[in-house]
């Protein structure tokens, strides 16, 4: 698995995630990686799994976490929303309602 199929199955919260992340352990520092854009179909995607109960509320956080802290992904178009979801406690928490005000807004 390559970096950005690594990076593509955590933004998609994919069955392969989990090799994903120990892949992109393995790659190093590559100042000429290409960015990968995570916008509001991503997001959304990542919310269903959260509401129809796939994830967790603590999946949800690092995943935004991930999203975040990752030099190669360009989420500025959703960036509110990765925010409230790595930050639950200074923005209402995770919950059902919210989430799904989320999505009512996204959609």
């Amino acid at each position: 698995m390559n970096r950005q199929q690594a990076l593509q199955q955590i933004i998609a919260f994919g069955e392969q995630r989990d090799t994903a992340v120990s892949a992109l352990a393995k790659f190093g520092w590559d100042p000429s990686f290409e960015v990968i854009s995570v916008d509001s179909q991503a997001l959304i995607l990542v919310l269903t799994k959260y509401l129809s109960g796939v994830i967790d509320a603590d999946d949800l956080e690092l995943w935004a976490n991930f999203i975040e802290c990752r030099d190669e992904l360009e989420y500025s178009d959703i960036e509110g929303y990765i925010y409230a979801l790595a930050d639950p406690e200074l923005m209402g928490g995770i919950s059902l309602a919210n989430i799904e005000k989320m999505l009512t807004v996204l959609c």
